[in-house]
């Protein structure tokens, strides 16, 4: 395991190995095996590209679908899965299945990689964060092919399928199809409502999904759930809310965006605009027609993102709170920062 003997401290192992991604992602992509035959895409698209996926953005210049054959495509879902767990995960988890003994600066690395301070049961954690990932991207997949398989044939459709389901649950925002992103598919309920979901369940981070799944099947009694686990959630579900309230107000009589839809797909695309602008980067309107109110709205999302130690990007969620209870302890001459009674 060469990245681990470098004498670098975690941070610089996880900025190292991004880099190490990006560079041979970049070069993969650039191979004539990677490009369709009508491409004209150059170097610097393919390394645009590989940093947007690695780095779970969604921005790109070139769309997928006509640049890159199925290999192409492959390395790309490749690129997303390792930019929504890391690399440094990867490494650990082949570590791990190779019974190596990793030191304290690699248990170190891996821990900041994933946001996780509790070193109890590390290994079984790493191992859970994989199984679950390929599980939920399999199952959502599956539900997405329900879909494409009829619209696409059996080959595309599941390839279809399984690279939104990766894409979503990483939080990438890249699909396969076009250079519209889902705008074709806003009305939709299934697409709309799987890809929200796989975003959302990435975006939560995996100690909160860890954690909800050992309260609801611990026997004999009822769990607590962690402190973190409730802020997230809360947060959450709060922001979802509030932003598909704001943006159905907002943009309800707009005909360029969701204005002639009937009300529950303005419902659903509204929602779904909520989940993706938070830290993934699909669409099911054109954004140029949108409110600059709505655009707003959507900038102050984006800024947030999703909860640490998951596939999401952005400041993150419990950050903001902290800064915004912080500030309130500030102006109010508070000795303690609070949340709920909790000194913090």
């Amino acid at each position: 395991m060469p990245i681990f003997r470098i004498k670098l401290t975690p941070t610089q192992r996880i900025i190292m190995s991004f880099l190490g991604v990006i560079l041979t992602g970049s070069l993969l992509l650039t191979l004539p095996i990677s490009q369709q035959a009508t491409s004209q895409a150059h170097y610097w698209d393919n390394l645009f590209t590989t940093v947007s996926m690695v780095c779970v953005t969604g921005l790109f210049t070139v769309p997928v679908a006509a640049t890159y054959t199925t290999f192409g495509q492959i390395i790309c879902m490749m690129l997303m899965q390792i930019g929504g767990l890391s690399l440094i995960s990867f490494i650990g988890l082949f570590s791990l299945q190779a019974r190596r003994k990793l030191s304290f600066i690699n248990i170190a690395t891996l821990q900041e990689s994933l946001s996780r301070d509790d070193t109890r049961n590390f290994k079984q954690f790493i191992f859970s964060v994989f199984q679950f990932t390929f599980a939920v991207e399999l199952l959502g997949a599956l539900l997405l092919s329900l879909h494409f398989v009829p619209k696409f044939g059996l080959a595309k459709g599941l390839f279809t399928s399984l690279f939104l389901a990766i894409s979503a649950f990483c939080n990438a925002g890249f699909d396969n199809m076009g250079a519209n992103s889902l705008i074709d598919y806003a009305t939709v309920p299934i697409v709309n409502l799987v890809i929200a979901a796989l975003i959302i369940m990435g975006g939560l981070g995996f100690s909160v999904w860890f954690d909800l799944q050992t309260h609801l099947t611990k026997q004999g009694h009822c769990r607590k759930l962690a402190f973190h686990t409730k802020v997230v959630v809360m947060l959450t579900a709060f922001i979802l809310f509030v932003g598909t309230t704001l943006s159905l107000l907002i943009e309800y009589n707009n005909p360029s965006t969701i204005g002639n839809l009937s009300f529950g797909h303005k419902v659903i695309a509204s929602f779904f605009q909520t989940v993706t602008m938070r830290t993934a980067g699909f669409a099911t309107i054109d954004y140029t027609k949108a409110h600059p109110v709505t655009l707003f709205l959507y900038i102050f999302q984006m800024f947030l993102g999703g909860a640490p130690g998951g596939t999401a990007g952005g400041l993150k969620i419990t950050t903001f709170l902290a800064l915004v209870l912080f500030a309130r302890s500030e102006i109010l001459g508070l000795t303690h920062t609070n949340f709920y009674g909790t000194n913090n």
